[in-house]
């Protein structure tokens, strides 16, 4: 009985630090616009971020230069944005038109850990983004930049929405619990690659964009989908040929399900609203950043998994055990996103 508690206590610990709040990203998003001497800022939160800090109180926590000289604050507003955020707008002048402009993020410090800030800062030269967090504050960027100049930023950003997203972590410890060979894993996760690559290439684009209370039900869906089937395969009496089956079909369910959870990273991608310019840099980053670190949570998933089954009973009891652990937190995942969608 030892073996079943170790497999569903690792099951468990790698999906609860982000259980209450799966696949969501703290994140607040920026404008900037270089106008002359003129330097403003529309700065955008979810108000549940800012439990702590006042909107009237962020442009003060803003300090702002050219070239390494400071720019003065000339005015501010807050107002209410739709989903319950709302919209900080400053503006600054400087001594002289930014060559390079610097914006050290202050409020950052004060927000919960983990929170992102994504600026998309105009120029009439060019338009770029570019991220900051508490540990990182400070925004720079120079006049003429290129393209691709900040878009390296969004591998980053792509692999904390893999990391923070319990829900797509659950996904895919649900594809390694019943096992199979590294050759069909190989396989498997590349039917899922691909499948939500294409869908948030897709969605990104603004081609095909389902709406989010469609899309997150079926992540949870998948979820449950794919601990169904690993506790089918598993039935007694266990048959070996069964369970080989089902992994050998096992990439046509991930690909399905793929296409899903393309649109919900899509969601992070959109909510920033990038210009045209910067959506084939950005989706190209972003998705590797995704692959990355799905790619970490494999490596170090599978030879844990692999090796707690063979501890004795751990097969097939403590994986029956630990899908329906998988299965349970897909169904509540399912029931709160249709009751609150």
């Amino acid at each position: 009985m030892a073996a079943h508690r170790l497999l569903v206590l690792f099951v468990l610990c790698a999906l609860a630090p982000g259980v209450a709040r799966a696949h969501a990203l703290r994140l607040s998003t920026g404008e900037v616009t270089i106008d002359g001497r003129r330097v403003q800022a529309v700065l955008q939160f979810a108000r549940a971020e800012l439990d702590v800090l006042r909107p009237e109180e962020i442009p003060a926590t803003v300090q702002v230069s050219s070239d390494g000289a400071p720019c003065v604050l000339a005015g501010s507003s807050v107002a209410p944005v739709q989903e319950d955020g709302v919209a900080v707008t400053a503006r600054w002048d400087c001594p002289r038109s930014p060559g390079r402009l610097r914006m050290a993020l202050g409020f950052l410090g004060r927000l919960p850990e983990g929170h992102l800030h994504v600026a998309l800062v105009r120029s009439p030269g060019a338009t770029v983004q570019r991220t900051a967090r508490a540990s990182a504050p400070v925004l720079e960027v120079e006049a003429q930049p290129g393209a691709w100049a900040g878009a390296g930023r969004f591998l980053r950003l792509g692999a904390e929405h893999i990391f923070q997203g319990a829900d797509h972590i659950a996904f895919l410890l649900g594809v390694l619990l019943l096992g199979g060979s590294f050759r069909q894993l190989v396989g498997i996760v590349t039917a899922f690659t691909v499948a939500h690559s294409l869908t948030l290439g897709l969605a990104t684009v603004g081609w095909v964009v389902p709406p989010p209370r469609l899309v997150e039900p079926l992540i949870a869906l998948s979820i449950v989908a794919v601990a169904v089937e690993n506790l089918l395969s598993l039935r007694p009496p266990l048959s070996a040929e069964r369970v080989r089956v089902a992994i050998a079909h096992r990439w046509r369910l991930t690909f399905a399900f793929g296409l899903v959870h393309g649109f919900g990273f899509a969601a992070a991608l959109r909510a920033l609203e990038l210009p045209r310019a910067l959506l084939a840099p950005s989706l190209l980053t972003f998705n590797v950043g995704v692959e990355l670190g799905q790619l970490v949570i494999v490596a170090l998933a599978w030879p844990v998994l692999r090796w707690l089954r063979g501890v004795g009973r751990v097969w097939p009891a403590g994986i029956r055990w630990a899908s329906a652990a998988v299965a349970g937190l897909g169904v509540y995942w399912l029931v709160d996103r249709v009751v609150s969608g």
